[in-house]
């Protein structure tokens, strides 16, 4: 641990750009669905669904935070190891790590490739119709690809400048767009039972997937004990902005109208005038926006899949470059995978089930054993004192 903190790598990360890494990456495709998604179940209480499905995204990032302060400077690719087999018995670590190590991989290479599809089925549906969309994913792969012919402090850099464009004009249209605003239709408040509430909270994971990347990139905070901090900071900052754009839609459209948009975020953007009409066309202004929020979440997602392989074979950086480029194939045929925008939700929800076993159920699993052999060595500290 003492060579990889000498590494000119680590210790890269500030709180800022840590918070800019999550929160760049949360904002992303999921905010133009999520106020039909949240509705269909909770109906008027949707607005309620990104602060209580928050609840669970919360304890992962923190118990993330808190696995990466226990080995600071590893990534969950090389702690891992450690977790299962100890440092005396680094091969056996390595095979009971590898499932863990690949779910986390695959998992993460998916969700990038049907992030870059439904950016591409929006694209191709509101603003270049005659664009095939094959394209448009491609463009976005080469754009990542890209950024990881760079270091990771080029990453950190990127996404510093990039969140205030991102989250600032997201802010506000969602403000802009109170303007017609019928607060009658958020009532009654609560109207399901709480079941029902919770499942709908429970569906929103897909808007919060992305945050497991730090599994990757809480190894190289320049503050050990500010990553926690910064995870809450980062999904705070998200839970708000979604919380607005949801509860826009609802007291805008109502949640029965909200149903029969495929984008209602979008045609939230478009019913909404800014005053003295300094933009006539603020969906313009809106998906450039999101353009960049897109890349965001797919740059730092393929990003964090090829540094994870990179480590795991333990190469350099000509591996990582070539790595970048050759895996832009199978995430392509990924991709366009789903025939149709059914199976394109469809995959979404699924994707939202996984991250939780990712980002929950493994991190969870690791602590639990780490603690176990904590408890060990404690006992064998105390029989050779008595001893």
């Amino acid at each position: 641990m003492s060579q990889l903190g000498k590494d000119p790598q680590h210790n890269t990360f500030s709180l800022w750009q840590m918070t800019s890494l999550i929160t760049s990456t949360l904002i992303g495709v999921g905010i133009l669905t999520l106020p039909r998604t949240t509705t269909e179940k909770m109906f008027e209480a949707g607005w309620m669904a990104p602060i209580l499905g928050s609840v669970l995204t919360f304890f992962a990032i923190w118990l993330i935070a808190v696995l990466s302060r226990r080995f600071p400077g590893l990534t969950f690719i090389q702690y891992s190891r450690i977790v299962w087999g100890g440092h005396e018995q680094s091969r056996l670590g390595f095979w009971l790590s590898l499932p863990w190590i690949m779910m986390f991989l695959i998992a993460l290479f998916v969700t990038t490739a049907i992030t870059s599809r439904i950016f591409g089925e929006v694209v191709v549906t509101a603003v270049l119709m005659d664009t095939p969309l094959e394209v448009i994913i491609v463009s976005m792969f080469v754009l990542a690809m890209i950024l990881c012919l760079h270091e990771i402090d080029t990453l950190a850099r990127v996404n510093e400048i990039l969140f205030p464009l991102i989250l600032f004009p997201i802010l506000f249209i969602a403000l802009a767009s109170f303007q017609k605003a019928e607060w009658n239709n958020i009532l009654p408040l609560i109207r399901v039972p709480w079941e029902t509430i919770i499942t709908g909270a429970f569906e929103t994971n897909f808007s919060f997937q992305g945050y497991e990347i730090m599994l990757i990139f809480f190894a190289f905070a320049h503050e050990n004990t500010g990553k926690v901090k910064a995870g809450f900071y980062g999904i705070g900052i998200s839970v708000f902005v979604y919380t607005l754009i949801v509860l826009a839609g609802i007291v805008v459209f109502g949640h029965e109208e909200l149903q029969r948009v495929t984008w209602p975020t979008l045609e939230l953007v478009k019913s909404t005038q800014v005053p003295g009409l300094i933009l006539e066309r603020l969906e313009s202004a809106f998906l450039a926006v999101w353009v960049a929020a897109v890349f965001t979440t797919v740059a730092n997602g393929y990003y964090a899949v090829i540094y994870g392989l990179r480590q795991l074979l333990k190469k350099g950086m000509l591996f990582q470059r070539i790595a970048s480029i050759v895996l832009i194939f199978p995430l392509f045929f990924v991709a366009i995978g789903p025939q149709n925008i059914v199976e394109l939700f469809k995959m979404t929800s699924l994707i939202g089930y996984t991250t939780v076993w990712i980002s929950v159920v493994s991190p969870l699993i690791h602590w639990l054993i780490m603690l176990y052999r904590d408890r060990g060595r404690k006992r064998e500290k105390g029989s050779d004192a008595h001893g």
